[in-house]
């Protein structure tokens, strides 16, 4: 009879043990996800709101506004919330965006790739480049490697940082690929 509440008791610690580690994984899980709902490496001001996530589809052939790029070295992504169509070198593995806004509605897409995602920041995502169509603010300005205006907008190119990744050669590959290729950003 002792053996059997023994049993019983440790049963009953053991289900009351697994509740309470559930219940702080869960409270552990929420707060994560209210402090940082989508990961934002490039513009800490942005209220992460996420309009669209996609992947890097190659599209029509593209005539280059630069001379020196040959059409047949570039490929393209259609950024439908942006309104463009971004041509970036071919050869570069796969890559994918996010659309998010601003915290004063500047609406920007994150493009980044698993295979540069680091170890050395928290939440990395691998980004590489942005594209922030009208950048307003003095900061948005000064940050961009390139602009280019369409139709009665403007368009910044803004490259990462090397400070996350593992492999600084790999994300000056892809940001190369996409500042040769930022000179054809087309209307769609």
């Amino acid at each position: 009879m002792a053996r059997a509440q023994g049993n019983t008791k440790l049963i009953i610690t053991s289900i009351a043990l697994g509740l309470t580690i559930l219940v702080v994984a869960i409270v552990l899980t929420v707060q994560r996800q209210q402090t940082n709902p989508t990961e934002s490496a490039s513009t800490p001001e942005a209220d992460s709101s996420v309009v669209t996530k996609d992947t890097a589809e190659s599209t029509d052939e593209i005539k280059p506004e630069n001379p020196a790029v040959d059409p047949a070295t570039l490929a393209s992504i259609a950024v439908e919330p942006l309104g463009v169509t971004v041509s970036y070198t071919k050869g570069i593995q796969a890559f994918g965006y996010e659309v998010k806004r601003t915290a004063d509605s500047t609406i920007y897409a994150e493009f980044s790739a698993d295979n540069l995602i680091g170890t050395k920041c928290t939440d990395d995502t691998g980004l590489f480049a942005s594209i922030i169509k009208n950048p307003t603010s003095t900061e948005d300005q000064t940050i961009l490697a390139n602009t280019v205006k369409l139709g009665g907008n403007t368009y910044g190119l803004s490259l990462a940082g090397e400070g996350c990744t593992s492999d600084g050669k790999l994300l000056r590959e892809y940001q190369s690929a996409f500042s040769n290729g930022f000179s054809s950003l087309k209307s769609l």
